[in-house]
């Protein structure tokens, strides 16, 4: 079968019986890969390559990344590893229903390693979706969620966990819209894009750079043009969501098999990446005082609320225009329910008026907690 636009979908029956076409669809590890003789030339340009590699755009890519990390997960059944994003504040992620077909058992595990049961509450014959409800997600809200659809040149990022790498994003555009495949499932309306992606990022999210907003769900790759990537946009099955959501599965209707599953946990390499990614965020609130991102990171209510917000106020000016910070963790210490991370820092800037670039060291001890979400919080910064 030869990948075809909705409009075109009629006209081109005719010749695809004509020509028997084969298009493969398999199913590996968590994404579906197609495979067909005729491919399209890569859409993404070198000087578009070369563009997505410089330093601003790998600082936004972690600013998506850090703000978007607490709302990805990576998902484990018996038969496969995937992706899936929490898409409503009722515990709901969101995923491929190739993920979770036939499954005996879901974990839903997040960046920090708490692992957690899930139960199918929705899932489609035709569709390639499904729904994972994960009830002590219950109440944490999720990432905005993009209803109207977008335009080709929409800058994306893409973010899932190819061969259990949680968390693995990677930038692009979209490329193509009204893009339409056939096999097990019915794929209609799909997203183009060239933002990469692999095995195990089926489920995971497809979130618009300029907005922070969730398009889409990243679903088909092409085997031999791994360059471009599918995810259904949201806005075209949201009334199929809303129903599940509305009028789930009882768990007692499934064959899932509950887990023992890990407590949330504290160790050094997740709690070097966790501060480091809160440091990652400052410098979009440095430059623009209504980008808070950095509050996902901070526990709310909590003292260390003031202490960050009183270090925006104290490095924000006028003429300073933040263009990157260099963390460093220099100490760990794990205290029961808690960890003392300290941590060095250096916030390169430019002003605008000369274009001299200056630095500021920063030296920051801070307190990390685990909240109900299993998710890691800071509760206390002090700044030296």
């Amino acid at each position: 079968m030869t990948r075809k636009t909705s409009k075109e979908i009629k006209k081109t029956n005719q010749i695809i019986a004509a020509l028997s076409v084969a298009l493969v669809l398999v199913m590996a590890l968590g994404i579906y890969v197609m495979m067909k003789p005729d491919l399209p030339e890569p859409s993404l340009s070198a000087q578009q390559q070369t563009e997505s590699n410089t330093p601003e755009a790998e600082t936004e890519l972690a600013s998506m990344i850090a703000n978007a990390k607490t709302h990805v997960y990576t998902l484990y059944t018996d038969l496969e590893q995937g992706s899936g994003f929490l898409i409503n504040n009722q515990g709901d992620i969101l995923t491929n229903g190739h993920v979770v077909l036939d499954a005996s058992y879901i974990t839903v595990k997040n960046s920090d390693g708490q692992e957690f049961n899930g139960n199918i509450i929705g899932k489609s014959e035709t569709q390639d979706l499904a729904i994972v409800r994960v009830d002590e997600l219950a109440g944490k809200e999720p990432l905005e969620i993009e209803m109207e659809p977008v335009d080709i040149g929409t800058p994306v990022v893409a973010i899932g966990s190819p061969n259990d790498q949680s968390n693995t994003a990677t930038t692009g555009e979209v490329t193509d819209t009204d893009l339409d495949f056939s096999d097990q499932f019915e794929y209609t309306n799909l997203y183009e894009m060239s933002a990469e992606i692999a095995q195990g990022s089926s489920g995971g999210p497809l979130i618009a750079a300029d907005t922070g907003k969730i398009l889409g769900i990243n679903s088909i790759i092409i085997e031999e043009n791994p360059e471009s990537g599918y995810a259904i946009p949201i806005y075209t099955v949201w009334d199929q969501l809303t129903e599940w959501i509305n009028n789930p599965i009882a768990p007692e209707e499934q064959e899932i098999v509950l887990q023992d599953v890990k407590d949330a946990y504290f160790a050094d390499d997740l709690l070097e990446s966790f501060i480091s990614s809160y440091y990652e965020l400052l410098p979009y609130s440095l430059n623009d005082s209504e980008s808070s991102f950095y509050l996902s990171y901070i526990f709310p209510g909590s003292d260390a609320e003031q202490q960050a917000t009183g270090l925006i106020e104290e490095y924000s000016e006028p003429n300073r225009i933040y263009d990157i910070v260099e963390p460093t963790i220099t100490a760990i210490e794990i205290e029961g329910d808690s960890a003392l991370v300290e941590a060095e820092a250096e916030f390169t800037y430019h002003d605008k008026a000369s274009d001299k670039s200056s630095t500021i060291s920063h030296e920051g001890i801070y307190t990390v907690v685990i909240d109900e979400y299993g998710d890691y919080q800071i509760e206390g910064i002090v700044n030296q």
